[in-house]
């Protein structure tokens, strides 16, 4: 143990098997060298208490006092508190001078142990590239020299914006920091390229930058694998009547036979038809009907209050006299797609594909962590831009753009064109929503 951290390394006939560091608390860090070779010793047990159990093993430390431990009186709280963990064990402790003891003795003193805060490295790179560029590097001086030449640019804190989209120099290697940020992040969720270009560009500016997003997307090795064609094949669909308020009119689906996920196998997917805003609630395998009801009162009707009608498909659960008779009474009408035509409840079948891929992508590796994920998975869909509604579902609901969770360039200063945009009305958010899903 050191004064910042505890280390230990299980070794057997001189050839080490694990090793164990840690950083210690404030708290702990004030406390004598004695407990902290204590807390060592049984940190390290509990660590490797799956090795040790039914062996007989020895303890070396370099705190000689600890070799008496088992002989003497335990008497202070912390060897008190901490009696316990010994239980089960069979071991000798000996002592091993701090010199030879050089293994666990660096694992105590670890340097990553130490804080560390972020550094806006992006921007610093930017700056250094800005002037450099072939393209931006005389807009650049031109701005600086006179601002009003460029009308379209202007420089804040040595950072050139166009139309209050960062530039970014077109040869520069933090356009693929960018791509892989807004495409195969958690944020990004893998997108096709409308949304990732939307996304991007919503921020910065380069020439070309939609030719660089559909190249990035395409050679995507994760996208190749876990993503399938979305071509339909020919034929007329009637579309369902567009609703006139938000979340008056709701779609549902299941997505079932997902990898168990801390007890979770099932997804409830809700969507608000006019806006596309979309709720994903995790459920267990043996969901009813009452389960069900509990999670759309816990999760939609706190927030959005009873729908006038849900569009759903023939799931048992649905067609249930709970369900149904649940429903008849607060007044809301169900409409059930035909049997063996999901096509009836199109939207929410699409949803299910992106949610599918989303997390088919982010949990690649690991697929059992998608409840984990959800939560991500929801932010994603709800601000990706969606082409029939032509802005994002976010967007559509609340009359103005969602917050960024990318936070790879810095705040604005000069907030007057986004408190313009507040002025926009509700109604003619919504009238401009209804008009965009009528030409789609």
């Amino acid at each position: 143990a050191s004064n910042s951290g505890i280390g230990a390394v299980l070794s057997q006939q001189g050839h080490p098997i694990a090793y164990f560091s840690k950083k210690l608390g404030p708290t702990v860090q004030k406390q004598s060298a004695y407990v902290r070779e204590f807390r060592a010793i049984t940190e390290a047990l509990a660590k490797f208490r799956h090795y040790l159990l039914g062996h007989k093993f020895i303890i070396r430390t370099d705190q000689q006092s600890l070799k008496a431990l088992l002989d003497q009186t335990l008497q202070t709280p912390e060897q008190q508190a901490w009696l316990h963990k010994f239980i089960g064990f069979d071991f000798t402790i000996e002592y091993k001078p701090g010199k030879d003891n050089v293994a666990a003795d660096s694992l105590s003193r670890m340097f990553l142990m130490a804080w560390s805060e972020p550094q806006h490295l992006f921007l610093e790179d930017l700056r250094q590239a800005l002037p450099l560029c072939p393209h931006f590097g005389p807009i650049l001086q031109s701005c600086l020299s006179d601002t009003a030449s460029n009308s379209h640019y202007t420089v804040k804190d040595q950072l050139l914006y166009w139309k209050d989209k960062l530039a970014i120099p077109p040869s520069s290697p933090l356009i693929q920091k960018l791509l892989q940020e807004f495409h195969s992040s958690s944020i990004g969720g893998h997108s096709g390229t409308t949304r990732t270009l939307a996304r991007i560009s919503s921020q910065f500016y380069w020439p070309l930058m939609k030719q660089d997003v559909i190249n990035y997307v395409k050679l995507c090795s994760i996208c190749q694998q876990a993503k399938h064609s979305t071509t339909l094949p020919s034929g007329l669909l009637s579309p369902l009547p567009i609703p006139s308020q938000v979340w008056e009119d709701i779609a549902m689906d299941f997505i079932i036979g997902l990898p168990n996920s801390s007890g979770f196998t099932v997804i409830l997917v809700v969507v608000d038809r006019l806006t596309k805003f979309g709720h994903f609630i995790p459920l267990k395998s043996d969901f009813d009907s009452r389960t069900v009801a509990e999670a759309f009162m816990q999760h939609i009707v706190k927030l959005h209050g009873v729908p006038k009608s849900i569009v759903s498909d023939r799931d048992k659960v649905f067609t249930s006299k709970f369900w149904q008779h649940l429903f008849k009474l607060q007044g809301t009408t169900l409409a059930m797609s035909s049997s063996y035509h999901p096509q009836s409840d199109g939207q929410t079948e699409a949803l299910n594909k992106c949610l599918e891929m989303y997390l088919r992508c982010l949990t690649f590796h690991n697929p059992k962590i998608w409840s984990k994920v959800l939560h991500l998975a929801e932010y994603w869909y709800n601000t990706a831009f969606q082409t029939s509604a032509a802005m994002t579902p976010f967007k559509a609901l609340y009359g103005r753009d969602p917050p960024t969770m990318t936070r790879v360039v810095g705040s604005i200063d000069d907030m007057d064109d986004a408190a313009h945009a507040q002025l926009l009305s509700r109604e003619q958010i919504l009238t401009q929503l209804q008009q965009n899903l009528h030409k789609a």
